[in-house]
């Protein structure tokens, strides 16, 4: 894998309603490895606040980390049959998150890093909504390395 990559993470949240929310965030971002673990470092753009934030994706052995910085604030883990729970800081207040892994999968090709995750997300220790996310590296010079 290149130190420059295409970030793309993807996230689909099961409402309690019959719709379902999608999102997806590309960016340019870096990979690096080290002792063991594989390193995402990416920004993006926040739409209602116009800032930026900073995001570090850490894995290892089924653990994965996202931090972010800037207009927003977090640091979310996730394990498989653990629950955990994190301050989210936003521009317009905090929010306890909880996060209830039920399912994580990754690959790692050459030109290709790809996390899953399935949670049960709690909002101030409230369900809100069954959730995955995609987080995909696509190194630089790889024929998948485009926007669509």
């Amino acid at each position: 894998m290149t130190e420059d990559v295409l970030v793309s993470v993807k996230g689909l949240h099961t409402l309690d309603t019959a719709q379902d929310e999608e999102i997806e965030v590309f960016s340019v971002g870096k990979y690096y490895f080290r002792n063991g673990k594989h390193y995402l470092l990416y920004d993006e753009q926040v739409e209602d606040t116009g800032g930026v934030v900073s995001n570090r994706i850490t894995y290892k052995d089924g653990y994965l980390e996202l931090v972010k910085k800037g207009s927003v604030n977090v640091k979310m883990s996730f394990r498989v049959d653990e629950k955990t729970e994190c301050w989210y800081e936003t521009p317009f207040g905090e929010m306890l998150v909880g996060i209830e892994v039920t399912d994580m999968k990754s690959e790692e090709q050459e030109e290709l890093l790809e996390f899953q995750v399935a949670y049960r997300l709690e909002l101030n220790y409230e369900y809100v909504a069954d959730c995955k996310i995609r987080i995909r590296a696509i190194a630089k010079g790889s024929p998948r390395f485009h926007l669509r």
